[in-house]
């Protein structure tokens, strides 16, 4: 009778160990910070815990650098979530085939994802160097030295910038949901449209993009997330400058919490939160209702 029992949650065991783990440093936490945000803790007072309201948030929300951090944060987000997701897809259409070719271009595209986001950054800060970065060095070479600039710590294009190093590095994820998705499509469909006399732009459009809708759901979801915490490019290339032309949510936060404002610095994460939260299940909602049965 207890060998019974201690075979019927015995399989329980096995989640013990990544259910504490995820306890310990993902839930406790969160709950942690939801808590702390409406108080006024700091490194200088850090045994008085006072409870404060709203404070916390009507300071963020009257604070220019929040707003601009905000401002950037957005825009790096639909930057980057237009750019990966259609660059992904023509890359999908381009390689989707098997052939040891494509084999080795999907593997050299995916590649990048690979490397930590702090060493991307390194890298491009040395591929942006105005001076003798390889990018500016290779316009020149071709005769467009006039297009050569100081990609970083021009206020114009420095979030720009930072931006394709994500496309850069992310864009190989969703070209493979894009391939698993165009694999997964029955040929019929295609052969039926080319017997009806469709041309391949119009099988794409007609076929191949709404039946692809839950790859889409899926890379648009993870782009937008990835795109609104995104936080070691900006660190690792300009740190919010130039003049807070590149500051986002993560790097705000960061400053914040390194000056000691404790409890100010929660309420930045709570409502980084809530933007993720609310703008992720409002398109994922939106997206779904035009994902078609096949």
């Amino acid at each position: 009778m207890r060998s019974r029992s201690m075979s019927r949650y015995y399989s329980a065991w096995f989640v013990m160990p990544a259910f504490i783990l995820f306890l310990v440093f993902f839930i406790l936490p969160n709950i942690a910070s939801f808590v702390l945000g409406f108080t006024d803790w700091s490194l200088f007072y850090f045994d008085d815990i006072r409870f404060n309201g709203l404070d916390n948030f009507e300071r963020l929300f009257t604070e220019a650098n929040f707003l601009t951090a905000i401002k950037n944060t957005f825009y790096f987000a639909i930057l980057t979530v237009i750019v990966k997701n259609v660059l992904g897809f023509l890359l999908a259409l381009l390689v989707h085939k098997p052939s040891r070719y494509n084999n080795y271009l999907r593997s050299v595209i995916f590649l990048p994802i690979t490397i930590s986001s702090i060493v991307v950054a390194i890298v491009f800060v040395a591929i942006y160097n105005p001076s003798n970065g390889i990018l500016n060095e290779g316009l020149r070479a071709v005769g467009l030295g006039g297009l050569a600039n100081d990609w970083l710590f021009d206020p114009k294009i420095a979030m720009t910038s930072i931006s394709f190093m994500e496309v850069w590095q992310w864009t190989g994820f969703n070209m493979c949901i894009f391939i698993a998705g165009l694999q997964s499509i029955s040929k019929e469909y295609y052969e039926a449209a080319s017997i009806d006399g469709a041309s391949k732009f119009k099988q794409t459009l007609h076929i191949t993009l709404p039946l692809l809708m839950q790859s889409i759901n899926i890379t648009v979801i993870f782009s937008i997330i990835s795109g609104l915490k995104v936080f070691a490019q900006v660190y690792g290339t300009t740190n919010g400058g130039p003049a807070d032309a590149t500051q986002v949510l993560g790097t705000f936060l960061y400053k914040s919490f390194g000056q000691g404002y404790l409890g100010y610095s929660s309420a930045v994460g709570l409502v980084t939160t809530a933007i993720i939260m609310i703008l992720t299940l409002g398109i994922l909602a939106f997206l779904r209702k035009r994902e078609v049965e096949y």
